[in-house]
C-alpha cells in the first residue's frame, strides 16, 4: 500500500474514535426516544386506525422494537417489517 492510498484508508475510516463513540451513543438514545413516543402515539390510536395498518394492538411493541427501526430513516415504515 502506497502513503496515499495508507492516508485516504485511514481517513476514511470512522467509529473508533471517542467522538465517533459519543455520536452513535447519542443516535441511539435518540432512536429509543423515538420508538417510544412513536409506541405511546400507536397506544393512543383507536382500534379502527390500527386496523388500517394492518396491525393488532398487541402488535404494537414488536413493531416499535429497536430491531426492527428503519436505520437511515427517519420513521418507520411497518410496511417493510413483514
Amino acid at each position: 500500500m502506497t502513503n496515499s492510498e495508507h492516508t485516504a484508508y485511514e481517513a476514511g475510516r470512522s467509529g473508533f474514535g471517542p467522538i465517533d463513540l459519543a455520536g452513535r451513543a447519542l443516535g441511539l438514545c435518540y432512536r429509543a426516544m423515538r420508538m417510544r413516543s412513536d409506541r405511546a402515539a400507536m397506544q393512543a390510536m383507536p382500534d379502527h386506525l390500527l386496523k388500517d395498518m394492518g396491525i393488532a394492538r398487541s402488535e404494537i411493541d414488536y413493531y416499535t422494537s429497536m430491531r426492527y427501526a428503519a436505520s437511515g430513516a427517519e420513521g418507520m415504515d411497518i410496511g417493510n417489517v413483514r
